[in-house]
């Protein structure tokens, strides 16, 4: 019996330790939705969801699988009050574009791969505009979108060295292409 309840210990410690990415990026979502008047808000927050959903896809994907991703996704949801589902399906579509090309990205430099996140983001903006608008029925200013893009850009070079941070703690095994 004793053997069962160690095993149960064990299994339930390795979940936990490799979802780190998904609860990290929760946490880091919910202090961000904080109301914090900074700059007047005039400056959206950064969008630490979707920098953690391009960073694992390309450098992690086992530790932030697409059913995480959609997990980010709701959960971004309830926090803006968007449809359930909006932010899910963009964030998803994102995740699906970055894996796709996942090779390209590895083989580049810090720079590329912050070259590829700014395109990444800005058409996530894009869509998410698009969708919002065809969803609301009338067209949303798109200026807050493409800040919260240009602000997530600022924030992924740390971000990322965070991230990469947890990825060689999760393990310094190479992940497989």
């Amino acid at each position: 019996m004793f053997e069962y309840l160690q095993l149960a210990i064990i299994w339930l410690g390795r979940r936990v330790w490799f979802s780190l990415p998904l609860i990290t990026t929760l946490a880091t979502l919910i202090v961000f939705m904080a109301p914090a008047d900074l700059f007047g808000s005039a400056v959206p927050p950064p969008d630490i969801a979707l920098v953690s959903v391009f960073f694992w896809a390309i450098y992690g994907p086992s530790f932030l699988p697409p059913w995480s991703v959609f997990v980010l996704g709701l959960a971004q949801d309830v926090a803006t009050g968007a449809p359930i589902g909006f932010w899910a399906v963009i964030y998803l579509a994102a995740y699906g574009f970055a894996m796709s090309q996942r090779v390209f990205f590895i083989g580049r430099s810090g720079w590329g791969v912050v070259f590829g996140f700014a395109v990444v983001a800005f058409l996530t903006a894009a869509v998410a505009w698009i969708l919002g608008s065809v969803t609301y029925g009338r067209w949303l200013p798109s200026g807050p979108l493409f800040l919260q893009a240009l602000m997530s850009l600022v924030l992924y070079i740390p971000a990322s060295k965070v991230f990469g941070v947890m990825r060689r703690w999760l393990t310094n095994a190479r992940e497989a292409i």
